[in-house]
C-alpha cells in the first residue's frame, strides 16, 4: 500500500519562499485534482458506475463516518469527493548524510513532494550528486489545511476494503492531530482492524485478507527498527560497515540511509501508542484527548 501524508511540505513551501517554478508546478497539481473531483454519494447513485466501484467507494464512506462516530476523529468534508488519479498522487524526495539516518528536513518537514516523479528523482538525483542518500516514495494521498475539501485519489479505489479504510483513517487522524505521521500511521491500523471487524466481520474475507498484509507488513517493520539501531550505533562508533549491515539486514530492495529515514517517519515507536491506548481504558475519545494534550 502506498504511503499517505499530512498537510505536506509542497503546500507550505507554496508561502514560503520556495522557486516560483516550484511553486508553481505545485499550486497547479493541486487544483487540478480539485478541478477534475466528483462526488463519492453521486457517483455511487449513478446507474453507469460498476459494482466493483461502487462498493469501494460505500467503503469510502463507511470508513470516513467510522472515524468520526466511533474513533472520536474530528468531522471534515475531506475525502467525500474522489478525483482520476493514477499511481500516487505525489513523490517524497527524502535525503539524508551518508552517516545519519536523521532525514534533511524541508522547512520542518522531513522530505519535499512533487507532483511528477520525473521531478521527485531528479531532485533525489541532485543529493546524491552532492554525497547524500537521496530516496523517493510513492504517497497514495495527502491531506491539507486548505479551506476546499481534499478528494480521494481514484488510485485507492483499487486497493482492498482494509487498506482503503486505514488510508482514509490515517488522513482523518491527520485533520484531528496534526502532521506526526508516525501517530497517524498507528491510528490508521487500529482504527482499519476495528472497522473490518465492525462492518464485515472479524472473520470475513476482508478482514483476512488486511490482516495477512499487515502481519507482513509488521514484519518487515520489525526488520527495519533492527537495521536502524545498529545503524545508529555504528554511525555513533564512527565505524565503515554500513553496507555490510544493509545485506544482512534481511531487507529486500535498494537501501540506504535516506530508506530507512522515510521508514522510521512513519513508525515510530508504536508501543507509545500501545501503552496509551491501554491507559486510556481502550477508549477512543479519551485516548485522542490524551494525544491532543501531549
Amino acid at each position: 500500500m502506498g504511503r499517505s501524508v499530512g498537510i505536506v511540505s509542497f503546500l507550505v513551501l507554496l508561502a514560503a519562499g520556495c522557486s516560483p517554478l516550484y511553486a508553481y508546478r505545485s499550486a497547479a497539481g493541486h487544483m487540478s485534482l480539485l478541478w477534475n473531483k466528483r462526488s463519492i454519494a453521486a457517483t455511487i447513485a449513478d446507474p453507469a458506475t460498476s459494482p466493483g466501484r461502487r462498493e469501494k467507494l460505500k467503503v469510502a464512506l463507511g470508513a470516513r463516518r467510522f472515524a468520526v462516530e466511533k474513533l472520536a476523529l474530528a468531522k471534515s468534508r475531506d475525502f467525500a469527493s474522489w478525483t482520476p488519479v493514477e499511481g500516487a498522487v505525489t513523490w517524497l524526495v527524502y535525503a539524508c548524510s551518508s552517516t545519519s539516518i536523521k532525514p534533511i528536513t524541508f522547512l520542518g518537514f522531513p522530505y519535499k513532494g512533487h507532483f511528477r516523479r520525473d521531478l521527485a528523482e531528479r531532485e533525489a538525483a541532485a543529493w546524491t550528486r552532492k554525497g547524500f542518500d537521496a530516496a523517493v516514495v510513492p504517497a497514495a494521498a495527502y491531506n491539507t489545511p486548505l479551506p476546499f475539501a481534499d478528494p480521494l485519489p481514484s488510485a485507492v479505489l483499487d486497493y482492498g476494503a482494509g487498506d482503503l479504510a486505514e488510508l482514509l483513517i490515517h488522513e482523518f487522524a491527520h485533520g484531528t492531530l496534526g502532521d506526526e505521521e508516525s501517530t497517524a500511521q498507528w491510528i490508521g491500523e487500529r482504527g482499519a482492524e476495528s472497522f473490518l471487524a465492525n462492518r464485515f466481520g472479524a472473520n470475513s474475507p476482508e478482514f483476512l485478507e488486511w490482516k495477512e498484509n499487515n502481519d507482513a507488513s509488521e514484519n518487515r517493520a520489525a526488520l527495519f527498527d533492527a537495521l536502524a539501531k545498529k545503524l545508529e550505533a555504528c554511525y555513533a562508533a564512527k565505524c565503515d560497515e554500513r553496507e555490510k549491515l544493509f545485506s544482512e539486514s534481511g531487507l529486500r530492495g535498494k537501501l540506504n540511509n535516506a530508506v530507512v529515514a522515510a521508514h522510521r517517519v512513519y513508525r515510530g515507536d508504536p508501543k507509545v501508542l500501545d501503552d496509551l491506548f491501554e491507559k486510556s481504558g481502550r477508549d477512543w475519545l479519551r485516548f485522542i484527548a490524551a494525544l491532543k494534550r501531549r
